[in-house]
């Protein structure tokens, strides 16, 4: 909507991100400057006005602009997360998902089990070997999980969505935005949409210094919590387990909006076949 001044934007959202009118509000007054300025809440629906927050950060940089860009938002939103633990119980009560560790496996064999009658049709539903494989991954979830609490590390706000297009840049300053897919998880869950959508975005291997190098400027804040070789093994635990968050979040989607996912590349089977990538 045009003002005198800036825009402003209206969003309303639907079921599966109902909460993210109060999140995105509990962020802008316990970190003011990380995510958009909230302007006001619906009274009683899941809507919100919020104020321009700038280009998309694919829009406003590119090669290696992007790249020093991302360096400097990823270590303000980690400290972010180390901050927010306070505010887990509130977080949750605005019905933010739960992906820690034992709703997420008992949500990854869920979806899983009810893959088939969300993909349909679809030519690229998962076989019947994928589907094996992927019932018996359980184990190795429950496994990783395992050894990526035993860091120490809390549970805590993840966006879940943390790419290229969900970061704003106005006067050189980032802010982050769209916290509709946000859930309550190990933190470093986050890296494996935001490494994977950075690596695309500049044609870098995963293994490349530049994604590296951003890894890196996200686990900095971190670390006072284990040596770096420590949190290093810790952050590729979390990238692999942060697909099945995502599984889930696409999960909850294809159940609310049926038919949303079929022009999605892979529908929902594609986030399946992403962890067995990762698992088998």
């Amino acid at each position: 909507m045009p003002t005198t001044r800036d825009a402003v934007y209206v969003k309303c959202c639907g079921p599966t991100q109902a909460h993210e009118p109060r999140l995105t509000a509990l962020l802008h007054r316990e970190f003011p400057g990380l995510v958009t300025e909230v302007l006001a809440l619906h009274p009683t629906k899941p809507w919100m006005l919020v104020a321009e927050g700038g280009k998309k950060i694919r829009d406003a940089y590119s090669d290696d602009e992007f790249l020093r860009a991302w360096r400097e938002v990823l270590p303000r939103y980690a400290q972010m997360q180390r901050a927010a633990t306070r505010h887990v119980r509130e977080i949750l009560g605005f019905g933010t998902p739960d992906h820690r560790a034992t709703p997420l496996v008992a949500g990854f064999a869920d979806a899983v089990a009810n893959e088939a009658a969300l993909s349909g049709d679809r030519p690229d539903r998962i076989t019947e070997d994928e589907r094996r494989a992927l019932a018996g991954l359980g184990p190795k979830l429950s496994d990783a999980l395992s050894a990526l609490a035993a860091l120490g590390v809390e549970d805590t706000l993840q966006h879940d969505d943390l790419h290229h297009g969900n970061v704003l840049i106005r006067e050189g300053r980032a802010v982050v935005f769209d916290w509709g897919d946000a859930c309550v998880s190990q933190p470093f869950l986050t890296l494996a949409v935001t490494l994977r959508f950075a690596a695309a975005a500049t044609k870098h291997a995963m293994e490349d210094a530049e994604i590296v190098a951003l890894r890196d400027a996200y686990l900095e804040p971190w670390s006072d919590r284990a040596s770096a070789q420590e949190l290093r093994e810790a952050a590729e635990l979390g990238r692999r387990i942060g697909e099945v968050s995502r599984t889930l979040t696409f999960y909850a989607v294809a159940r609310a909006y049926p038919g949303v996912l079929d022009s999605y590349p892979g529908g929902f089977a594609g986030s399946l076949r992403r962890v067995l990538g990762e698992f088998s």
